[in-house]
């Protein structure tokens, strides 16, 4: 007996447990060992999670003629339940609510390493905001797999979100800026050593992605001063570099 998943999510059960509550409710009252001939779960399995769907109620337990009785709860009865969890829920929310805006003044600092970083990338599309850029395209080209390098700039740009770039000046970086306008790209140059590290800032968020050692890794900070301030500073150097390519 399989049990669809969306049913599964609707009652907070593993499959095993989804088979035992649904063979209950087909028996009306059964002993253990009916009950796991039934769902096709042995008795020593349930064993391990029965007093759990006892305790949440899906499970009711009676001693009949000097033997453990089980049943299921009525789904008419789950359905009172999960109207209770949310009134409990509902009568909770200014606390929870007062407790969201005093930790949202804290940055969230997220880290990611290896092929995580993909996260990273997938955060600004889901963002849809401007980007601006301190990148070095050479060392990311070098760095980060290459499948990232060639899906992110073409999605990016098909969910027209726009770059801004203070580009390392390289032969490299240079002929890539030729794909700029079909990439949603504007870059300036700069003479700058190389780049150690990637920087994006997005919305409120600021993405540190170091692409130097061994193992590549990202640093997202989400924080709306922190972002504010970075972009200022990426600013002013922005208006004093040359022309914009793309």
């Amino acid at each position: 007996m399989e049990i669809s998943e969306n049913l599964l999510k609707t009652l907070g059960m593993n499959q095993l447990q989804a088979r035992v509550y649904v063979a209950a409710l087909e028996l009306g009252e059964s002993t253990m060992q009916a009950l796991a001939r039934k769902s096709g779960v042995n008795r020593s399995t349930i064993y391990t999670f029965i007093d759990d769907l006892k305790d949440r109620g899906f499970i009711l337990e009676t001693r009949k003629q000097k033997r453990n009785i089980y049943s299921a709860a009525h789904p008419e009865t789950l359905v009172d339940m999960q109207k209770r969890r949310v009134g409990e829920l509902e009568r909770m929310l200014p606390e929870l609510l007062a407790v969201n805006n005093k930790s949202g003044k804290k940055p969230r600092v997220t880290f990611y390493e290896g092929e995580g970083i993909m996260d990273v990338y997938k955060d600004m599309l889901r963002e849809k905001k401007e980007i601006v850029a301190y990148e070095d395209l050479g060392s990311l080209k070098a760095g980060i797999p290459t499948n990232i390098f060639k899906w992110f700039p073409k999605e990016r740009a098909r969910r027209d979100i726009l770059i801004k770039t203070i580009s390392r000046d390289s032969e490299f970086t240079r002929e890539f800026a030729k794909r700029n306008r079909g990439l949603l790209r504007e870059t300036k140059f700069t003479d700058a050593p190389e780049f150690k590290t990637d920087i994006n800032i997005y919305g409120d968020k600021v993405a540190l992605i170091d692409l130097q050692g061994e193992t590549q890794f990202a640093v997202l900070i989400e924080n709306h001063n922190l972002a504010e301030t970075m972009r200022t500073v990426w600013r002013q150097l922005w208006d004093k570099l040359g022309p914009v390519v793309g």
